[in-house]
């Protein structure tokens, strides 16, 4: 555990998340760090919790895709049931897994990355979905150069005028 008076190494700030991650921030005892470390610590439990994140979703699209219960038409009941989700909470999620698998490789690999949270993962499934795959992969490859740097608000904006500007692809150059 780090204890006061101990200064944490800057090289964990930049670790990738994961396991290694993982394990320097289950050092961590937020009233022994300085207070310089507090922001920095707390972006990197974000970060590892888009990872977990990525994997769930990895995990519950491998579950949609499989035939039998509990998977395919049952997946948005067992996530429900499991997660203790309203069923529409896990339908929900069920459809952003399966989308960000299937359909945003690149906004996944973002969110396994730490790069962007999930709200903002699902800002550009949602934003995006009615695109066509080449228009959509243009846009959404914009999005993920822009989303680290935005608030959710100003991700919402970007990707509405995106979309409002004409077929996303044209607005994602702009």
């Amino acid at each position: 555990m780090i204890r006061p008076g101990d200064h944490p190494s800057a090289a964990w700030a930049g670790l990738a998340p994961g396991t290694v991650l993982n394990a320097v921030l289950e050092t961590f005892e937020p009233p022994a760090l300085p207070r310089r470390d507090l922001p920095r610590v707390a972006a990197a439990y974000q970060r590892q919790g888009a990872h977990l994140d990525a994997m769930q979703a990895r995990v519950i699209a491998e579950l949609a895709g499989r035939p039998d219960p509990p998977g395919g038409p049952a997946t948005a009941a067992t996530i429900a049931e499991v997660l203790h989700l309203e069923l529409d909470a896990a339908t929900d999620l069920v459809s952003l897994a399966v989308d960000l698998v299937t359909g945003l490789p690149a906004t996944l690999a973002a969110l396994d990355d730490g790069r962007i949270t999930l709200p903002k993962a699902r800002l550009i499934a949602e934003r995006t979905r009615r695109l066509g795959p080449a228009t959509r992969a243009a846009v959404e490859a914009v999005a993920l150069t822009r989303a680290p740097a935005l608030t959710e608000t100003q991700l919402r904006r970007w990707l509405d005028d995106a979309m409002a500007r004409g077929d996303g692809a044209n607005g994602a150059t702009r």
